[in-house]
């Protein structure tokens, strides 16, 4: 069944029409999530369905010509560039190579964000020239590795790694920092450079509403996370290769200004250079971190969610503990990731997480917060009344 019989009652489909929702809608970037499957099982994932919680109606994978008739209908809407592929494990599915090679035959960027872990000869082979692979490296020896991703893969991994610059392809090494490998952030990087990276992304872990239950023992304190920067730092200079840090780092837990060499990157909330998301069943999600469901791309239009009041509410939102910041950053920060916020506190009304427990000053924050919170609304509702 096609994308565009399925919704032609939920909105018109002329030309002018088109034109006109594509011109207000400038979002370049996509995020699919062709599975939730996934063959690793890090403590520190932020997958929301990892406990059982998914959107209401979930239903199964979207078929390769359900996912290519639904990226043809978004670009009739929004000038799309770059499109992420994601999941659980992307590569679980055994015909991802053909549904990149179709959106690369749409004059669209893709990253295949993957664990790595069947990325072998026979996988590499079946991909399109020209791809890049975002994978994850939590550690420079197995033991560190291994651990952190919930069973024994490194020594595969590695192999893997090794070969896909003979196949025509590049990777990004991509490293999370937690309390468990802050201490190997610098010799992790190394390592992937020596396999060909290209390029280096290093983001701070992000709170879920699992991770959280478990957070004393995977959120790196404020001056592991400051260490691990400075080492990072210091790489990007030396050989030369760029370095993203796109979970935002509040800067009351470090300083960007203070790490020259590193590209950091903020939320967008909701702007041009959004990353929505579209989960395996063809919901659409603010981003890979949230849960929140904004509307089914089956009988919606990208464009008319996007601009919807579920969408801009979400958004809109400023942290109370923020308020009173006279940080020169504030403006790009606003408390962080909303999504973090709004997955383990149920609001996105609370600054990131992260902040406070990196601080170390959780309890007395959250209590304080929650007071904070109350009397805001109660005010509001004097006025309001």
């Amino acid at each position: 069944m096609k994308w565009s019989k399925k919704r032609s009652l939920a909105r018109p489909s002329d030309d002018t029409s088109k034109q006109d929702r594509k011109a207000s809608c400038q979002v370049e970037t996509i995020v699919l999530e062709v599975t939730q499957r996934c063959n690793n099982a890090c403590a520190h994932c932020y997958n929301y369905w990892r406990r059982g919680n998914k959107p209401k109606e979930a239903r199964g994978d979207l078929s390769q010509g359900e996912w290519i008739d639904l990226l043809k209908e978004i670009l009739t809407e929004a000038p799309l560039k770059q499109v992420g592929i994601s999941g659980g494990e992307p590569l679980l599915r055994r015909d991802l190579p053909e549904i990149v090679s179709s959106i690369m035959k749409m004059d669209l960027g893709v990253v295949v964000i993957t664990n790595g872990t069947l990325l072998d000869r026979s996988m590499l082979k079946r991909f399109p020239k020209g791809c890049t692979f975002e994978v994850t490296l939590f550690g420079a020896e197995a033991n560190l590795h291994d651990r952190m991703a919930g069973r024994t893969v490194f020594k595969n991994l590695i192999k893997n790694l090794s070969r896909i610059d003979a196949y025509g392809h590049g990777f990004v090494s991509a490293n999370v920092i937690t309390r468990l490998n802050a201490h190997d952030v610098k010799r992790t990087i190394k390592l992937g450079i020596a396999l060909g990276a290209q390029a280096v992304m290093i983001n701070r872990i992000n709170l879920s509403k699992g991770v959280y239950l478990h957070r004393k023992h995977v959120v790196p304190s404020a001056s592991q996370l400051r260490s691990s920067l400075s080492e990072v730092s210091e790489l990007a200079a030396n050989y030369k290769i760029p370095v993203a840090v796109s979970v935002p780092v509040p800067p009351c837990v470090a300083d960007p200004r203070e790490y020259p060499d590193l590209h950091f990157g903020w939320c967008p909330r909701g702007g041009n250079d959004a990353y929505y998301t579209v989960g395996n069943s063809g919901y659409l999600r603010p981003c890979n971190h949230s849960s929140v469901v904004l509307g089914d791309l089956r009988t919606q239009g990208f464009a008319e969610i996007v601009a919807g009041q579920k969408a801009k509410d979400f958004w809109a939102s400023t942290p109370i503990e923020c308020k009173q910041c006279h940080h020169p950053l504030k403006e790009k920060c606003l408390g962080g990731c909303p999504a973090a916020a709004d997955e383990c506190y149920g609001t996105a009304n609370r600054r990131d997480p992260f902040v406070d427990l990196a601080s170390g000053q959780a309890q007395s924050n959250f209590a304080r917060s929650i007071a904070d919170f109350k009397k805001e609304n109660e005010r509001d509702s004097f006025k309001g009344g």
